[in-house]
C-alpha cells in the first residue's frame, strides 16, 4: 500500500486542530508539522497525536521558506504520495482511506485536485456566483512524490507544489474551508498580509464574506443536490478553459524575473537536523 504523508504549516489553529486531526488520522500514514509560532496550544495538541511523527518550528512569516523546509522533513519519511493542506480545511466524510488508496494506486495519474468551499458558518458555505466560480477550481493537490517537486520561494502566496510532472486528475471530492467563519481569525490573517504590504485592501476585504449567499452543506456526496452542484461547478470551470489557456501561453512568452520564479535550492538536512530534531521518531 502506498505511503501518504500529510504536510501542515500552522500558527494558532486551536479552533480547528481537533477536527482536522480527526479527519487526517483516517487518511494519512504520517503527518509532519511546521509550527510558525503558535501560542494557543496548537503545537501541543499536534505534538501529542500519534500520527504526527515530526515537527519543526520557525519564526517570522515566510511561506516559501517554511514550505520548502517542511517538504525536506517530509522527504526524510520516504513518502510515496504527499498532501499539502491547511488546519482549517476538512475533507467531506465520503473521502475515506479506501478512496485515497484507489487514487494513489493509479499508475497513470501523478496529481489529484480537490475543490474547496468557503464556509460562512459551521453549516453553510458561500454560494454567490463569485464564490462558486472559485470553488469550481481545484486548488488543493495530492501528488506522487518526486525529487523534482518544490515550493516557490515567495514570502506570501506559495500555495501548491511545483515541478511535479505528469497527468493531473481533478476530482469532485470536497474540502470544507472554515477559516473565514470567524471575524477575529480573518482580522488576524488580514493584519499579517497588511504588514507584508503585498495585498490590496479590496482583496483582503473579500475574506469577510459580507452579504454572502449561504448554501446549506450536505455531507452525503451522493445526494442529488451535491451531484447537481458538482455538475454546475464543472460547467463553470469548462467556461474558463480559453482564458486560462491564453494566460498560460502568454506567461510562456513573457520573460519572468528569476528572483520571483527560480527553483529554490534543495533544503539539505544534516544528521542532527534529521534525527535529533525529529521529536516524535524513536
Amino acid at each position: 500500500m502506498p505511503k501518504l504523508v500529510v504536510m501542515l504549516r500552522v500558527k494558532d489553529g486551536i479552533s480547528f486542530v481537533n477536527e482536522w486531526l480527526n479527519c487526517m488520522e483516517k487518511l494519512a500514514d504520517e503527518i509532519v508539522v511546521l509550527d510558525n509560532g503558535s501560542t494557543d496550544g496548537t503545537y501541543e495538541a499536534l505534538k501529542a497525536h500519534p500520527k504526527v511523527v515530526d515537527t519543526v518550528r520557525t519564526e517570522g512569516y515566510n511561506e516559501g521558506r517554511d514550505k520548502n523546509l517542511l517538504y525536506a522533513r517530509v522527504r526524510v519519511r520516504k513518502p510515496d504520495w504527499c498532501l499539502w493542506i491547511d488546519v482549517d480545511e476538512i475533507f467531506e466524510p465520503g473521502f475515506t482511506r479506501a478512496e485515497v488508496n484507489r487514487l494513489m494506486n493509479s499508475p497513470f495519474i501523478n496529481k489529484y485536485g480537490f475543490r474547496r468551499f468557503h464556509f460562512t458558518d459551521m453549516e453553510h458555505f458561500a454560494g454567490s456566483w463569485f464564490r462558486l466560480n472559485y470553488s469550481a477550481g481545484h486548488d488543493r493537490i495530492l501528488w506522487r512524490e518526486n525529487p523534482s517537486g518544490y515550493f516557490q520561494n515567495l514570502i506570501l502566496d506559495s500555495p501548491n507544489v511545483k515541478g511535479i510532472k505528469g497527468l493531473q486528475w481533478n476530482t469532485n471530492y470536497r474540502l470544507k474551508h472554515l477559516g473565514y467563519i470567524s471575524k477575529e481569525l480573518v482580522d488576524k490573517k488580514a493584519n499579517i498580509y497588511r504588514a507584508l504590504q503585498t495585498a490590496k485592501e479590496e482583496t483582503l476585504q473579500e475574506m469577510y464574506m459580507r452579504g454572502e449567499k449561504k448554501i446549506k452543506w450536505i455531507d452525503d456526496r451522493n445526494d442529488i443536490r451535491v451531484r447537481g452542484l458538482n455538475i454546475l461547478l464543472t460547467l463553470l470551470r469548462l467556461k474558463t478553459i480559453p482564458g486560462r489557456a491564453y494566460n498560460k501561453l502568454k506567461s510562456k512568452l513573457v520573460k519572468i524575473p528569476v528572483a520571483t520564479e527560480s527553483k529554490p535550492q534543495p533544503v539539505r538536512l544534516n544528521k542532527s537536523q534529521a534525527v535529533a530534531h525529529d521529536e516524535f521518531s524513536s
